[in-house]
């Protein structure tokens, strides 16, 4: 169970700190398309809050210790905050999609840890987070498609 554990708090900690980096998409990106990805980023960030509760709490009931403060996350994730500077919409969402893909890789590793150690319930959770990263994923590289 161990390494489901550390595999829930890595996802815990990614996102919560892809979290605050799509706030600060949604609150410094500038340009053509920004009406519609501001609303976008909305959705985003509550989809990551639902998340990040989702897995503290699966974490406590399988009776494990969830990443409680901010240095322990910041110290475990692999995502690159974003600084506070204007960003254009198309760089903005482009830098997402690599911290996407890693969570959506995560959740498919975690689904495969749960099944190991016969969890269905963590299995379940994550298949259904799963395909809602993949979805999100693919909306983000459509919309960066053309870009340069």
């Amino acid at each position: 169970m161990n390494n489901l554990y550390e595999a829930l708090n890595t996802f815990l900690a990614d996102q919560t700190v892809l979290s605050m980096k799509i706030h600060n998409v949604h609150w410094y990106m500038v340009g053509e398309g920004f009406f519609p990805m501001h609303k976008e980023m909305d959705k985003l960030y509550d989809q990551a809050q639902e998340n990040i509760d989702l897995v503290a709490e699966r974490l406590l009931v399988l009776g494990a210790k969830p990443l409680g403060s901010l240095k322990e996350m910041l110290a475990r994730t692999s995502v690159e905050e974003l600084s506070d500077t204007h960003v254009n919409v198309v760089e903005g969402v482009q830098s997402l999609i690599a911290d996407f893909d890693r969570l959506y890789n995560l959740a498919l590793h975690i689904v495969k840890e749960a099944e190991n150690v016969e969890d269905p319930g963590t299995a379940d959770h994550f298949t259904a987070i799963s395909q809602d990263l993949g979805k999100t994923l693919w909306m983000l590289k459509a919309y960066t498609h053309n870009a340069k």
